[in-house]
């Protein structure tokens, strides 16, 4: 025993020490594996995309553990088996003083038996008969202590006390670190010293340097380095008033993040192939001196890369793990682009219109793998009728788009209001298998379809008022929301399954999962202002939605009821749908929940029919009448965004109605801001237009053709025109 207060090493100590570092780390590590981090890209998607096609819940733990458990992770256990190993054997012989089991005799032994048995072990282990130190050592540390305790009063005392002959014993320390530690050999002294400053000291500030500034980088919103955020503010690369979806990936490929990206030599060929794979889509770009080649190579990358998944193409294999890194990133760091193009630059506080349209357009071609030159110069609400919406399906390409518009189907709502029937052989004669068609036909059961009502107010002294709305008032506009997907109508369907935060968007061209998200954007689109936005999780209104769905199909698709009314057929073809079977309730048809045809369906399981929320905005300085929009935009789908005009009549304020004696009784409570917008005495300029006018020319490139998806700025105002006449 060590003497009270000597403090010694023990290596077992130092092992179980490891062993306990080692298991922190490695069964974490282990369980985030099995759960599909970190694993390679190709194998993630298609884990992901076998999901989707249904496979079997056994076979994909089989293909999860062979990816888990690789060379690398068994090599790992295998060390942890050997630390167990050493422990167990290095630790298991110290074992507690019993008399007992020394001498081997049992518990109610007689002194005869005990005597018998210490004589026996004498002539084992007495230096008298075994020369052998160690024998002499065991011997008078426990056979002799041993009998003592068993024969003599004070000896049995003690052990029956304090569990020794002896009595109590010194307490011994032992340290977690190797034996040889603690060596008194001045021999041993610089090794220690160097062991205890650069393991001790050095080692692990320069590990905690190192991860400090790898997390650092990622500070700014969205988990995006700040230096993205500045170059995103920037005139010259930074969002402009005028930035249109297909100006948007100029300032996206931007990011500091993209920049940075490393470029090996080994990249060499699969860049060359991409670079012959973009040239063939964008003849425009084969002219070498482009500005467009001019960039910096890993911005010229990611650009390349985003234009090919965009167009479907097959991406080099050592250029997958850039291509995940983009889009991962690419969605957060269009959400920071949106949330700058929206902050208020435009008085009284308003965001900019077209790059803020642009951004989410680009979420929606970024996730469904989308051509910009297909959905470039399509306004809001109008998009179900572009090519883009197709080329979102499954094995749609311009061949098979071409196909279908022989038999007279040009856009999605087309496709949509077809029986199966009849979408499956327009699909088959389009080119499409069998299995594709299937793949088509489960994307378009997935496809949702926004029914939306929205009414703007004033609130004044806690009530609401309905028909005044004076210059700059805080205006409310209530949203009420409802969502239905075709697999709301099949048979069987339970409206009661969709539970969870969020609906994970169906985008087999995105490499991860990810929530389906919808913004709503009150827009003047005549000044390019976005007056107020929200972002909106519509799980409500699709559990309200699909509930909606189930009454109407049981109310219409009943034989006996629809005879007993004798109008089954004919309210189908008024909703807009066919009596030979086509889906009401898709944004294709004249059919309107909201509407008086839309209220037939409400039972007492729905108490509001929508999910409601609320848009704050400050009403125009000008008195008179403004045609506002409300956009409804996912960024999941392309042509599932809905128009929904708003009609806004704006009185100018008098002087009794700013002294709280106007026709509302009771005037406003308002800042001293609001009150200096209100009077146009802002006490800086630098949020209006003025200040900004810097970044409103843009320079124009060579590659900034129509092919890569150009619009023109000055489309607003038809887009304003157009959605009034619908």
């Amino acid at each position: 025993m060590a003497h009270e207060g000597e403090h010694t090493g023990s290596t077992p100590m130092f092992a179980i020490f490891l062993l306990s570092m080692y298991s922190l780390f490695l069964i974490p590590y282990t369980l985030w594996r099995l759960g599909g981090g970190g694993s390679d890209e190709a194998e993630r998607v298609k884990t992901w995309h076998s999901k989707k096609g249904g496979e079997k819940k056994g076979e994909s733990w089989a293909k999860r553990l062979r990816a888990t458990f690789s060379g690398r992770m068994m090599l790992a256990w295998l060390a942890w088996a050997l630390l167990i190993w050493f422990v167990k054997h290095s630790v298991g012989g110290i074992e507690n003083f019993d008399p007992f089991a020394i001498l081997n005799v049992p518990v109610d032994a007689s002194d005869a038996d005990i005597k018998k048995a210490y004589r026996k072990l004498s002539l084992q282990y007495h230096p008298d008969k075994n020369p052998d130190p160690k024998a002499h050592q065991y011997f008078a540390t426990y056979i002799a202590k041993a009998y003592k305790s068993l024969t003599d009063e004070v000896s049995k005392e003690n052990y029956k006390k304090y569990g020794h002959p002896d009595g109590p014993q010194a307490m011994s320390v032992s340290v977690a670190l190797p034996e040889w530690f603690f060596s008194k050999d001045k021999q041993t002294a610089p090794l220690i010293l160097l062991v205890l400053l650069f393991g001790g000291i050095v080692a692990p500030l320069g590990i905690a340097a190192w991860y400090l500034m790898g997390t650092q980088k990622y500070v700014g919103p969205n988990q995006l380095m700040e230096e993205t955020i500045q170059l995103f503010l920037d005139p010259r690369y930074g969002v402009k008033p005028s930035q249109a979806l297909g100006k948007i990936p100029d300032t996206l490929v931007c990011a500091f993040e993209f920049i940075q990206l490393p470029t090996p030599k080994e990249q060499g060929p699969a860049l060359d192939e991409l670079k012959r794979m973009v040239t063939r889509l964008h003849p425009d770009l084969k002219d070498a001196k482009a500005a467009f080649w001019k960039r910096r190579t890993s911005v010229l990358k990611v650009h390349m890369l985003l234009l090919a998944h965009l167009a479907r193409e097959e991406i080099p294999a050592a250029l997958q793990r850039d291509l995940h890194f983009l889009l991962t990133k690419g969605l957060p760091m269009l959400q920071e682009m949106l949330a700058l193009a929206t902050a208020p630059r435009v008085k009284p506080g308003y965001g900019w219109l077209a790059p803020t349209v642009g951004c989410i357009e680009m979420m929606q071609c970024m996730v469904q793998a989308v051509p910009l030159a297909a959905k470039k110069a399509v306004h809001v609400g109008k998009s179900a009728e572009s090519a883009a919406a197709l080329l979102q399906l499954p094995h749609f390409d311009d061949g098979v788009l071409r196909k279908l518009q022989k038999r007279r189907v040009k856009t999605l709502p087309e496709l949509q209001l077809l029986t199966a029937e009849e979408r499956l052989e327009a699909l088959q004669a389009a080119g499409l298998s069998a299995a594709q068609v299937e793949d088509v036909e489960t994307m378009l059961s997935a496809m949702p379809t926004v029914w939306v009502s929205a009414q703007c107010s004033v609130e004044v002294d806690g009530e609401v008022d309905d028909g005044l709305v004076l210059e700059c008032d805080i205006v409310t506009c209530t949203v009420q929301v409802m969502l239905t997907r075709p697999s709301h109508m099949v048979s069987g369907f339970d409206p009661d399954s969709i539970k969870g935060k969020a609906a994970l968007a169906y985008a087999p061209q995105y490499p991860v999962p990810k929530e389906e998200r919808w913004y709503f954007l009150l827009a003047d689109p005549s000044v390019n202002a976005t007056l107020g936005i929200t972002q909106a999780n519509l799980l409500q209104a699709e559990a309200i939605g699909a509930r909606y769905a189930s009454n109407w199909s049981a109310k219409h698709t009943n034989p006996a009821v629809a005879a007993m009314k004798g109008e089954g057929g004919d309210k189908a073809r008024a909703a807009g749908g066919s009596s030979s079977g086509a889906n009401p309730l898709l944004a294709g048809t004249k059919f309107d929940p909201f509407g008086a045809n839309g209220e037939e369906a409400l039972d007492s399981s729905l108490e509001e029919l929508g999910q409601t929320f609320e848009i704050k905005f400050y009403a125009p300085f000008s008195a008179g009448k403004y045609d506002l929009q409300l956009l409804c935009m996912p960024d999941s789908w392309v042509g599932c965004d809905k128009v929904v005009p708003i009609r806004l009549k704006v009185e100018a304020r008098t002087r009794a109605d700013r002294e709280g004696r106007g026709r509302r009784g009771v005037g406003l409570q308002r800042s001293a801001e609001s009150e200096q917008l209100v009077n146009g005495r802002a006490g800086s300029d630098a949020g209006s237009d003025a200040a900004h006018s810097g970044g409103e020319e843009e320079e124009e490139e060579d590659y900034d053709s129509d092919e890569l998806g150009t619009e023109e700025s000055g489309s607003e105002g038809e887009e304003g025109a157009e959605s009034d006449e619908e």
